[in-house]
């Protein structure tokens, strides 16, 4: 007598999953036991790493909202770093204006092999051509960087740098402080 197999219906995971947990399974540094708000867009906080990541070198890009109780919604990188955006550069047309001096202390977030997101809309992203050769990625036109001085997930130490730096929105714009208001403070020479 043959057994009768017993039908199971499949079940179907999207690509951009698996591709999202390949990629988050691979990204080096990250306490996998760590709370994962930032890559799940929870807003429980976000993963902790021992350093930030070499800049340019990730196999992806992860853009996710984070919530902070400094800033309210703000956006990380694959390993829960803020990102930040820059008074001087330009969204309309999109154009960084960081270089030299500006990039030891603000990197550039580099073009992937692939760029994700998660609580931020994609139709918002996109990148530009750099002075010397790079493609930068852009939220909502504006051009989006690191801070050399965040040393572990979830810091803003950049937040209101020199006047002009601000960690960026899930929508592209300034993110606030927690009374509501982009810190007001004195820009001190090319404001990094």
């Amino acid at each position: 007598m043959r057994s009768r197999r017993t039908r199971r219906p499949l079940l179907l995971v999207p690509a951009a999953s698996v591709l999202l947990l390949v990629s988050a399974c691979g990204a080096t540094g990250v306490d996998t036991t760590a709370g994962q708000g930032a890559a799940n867009g929870a807003g429980s906080g976000p993963t902790t790493l021992q350093q930030q990541p070499e800049f340019g070198k990730e196999p992806h890009q992860m853009l996710s909202a984070t919530e902070s109780k400094q800033v309210g919604w703000f956006v990380s990188d694959a390993g829960g770093f803020a990102l930040y955006r820059y008074d001087k550069d330009t969204a309309k047309p999109s154009k960084s204006n960081c270089d030299a001096e500006c990039l030891k202390a603000w990197p550039p977030v580099l073009v992937s092999d692939h760029t994700m997101t998660s609580g931020v809309d994609p139709t918002l992203v996109g990148s530009v051509a750099r002075a010397d050769g790079g493609k930068q990625v852009t939220l909502a036109g504006w051009p989006l960087y690191r801070y050399a001085g965040d040393k572990k997930a979830g810091d803003l130490t950049g937040q209101g740098k020199g006047g002009a730096w601000f960690a960026v929105t899930p929508d592209g714009k300034k993110a606030q402080t927690d009374d509501g208001a982009a810190p007001d403070q004195p820009s001190t020479g090319d404001g990094y």
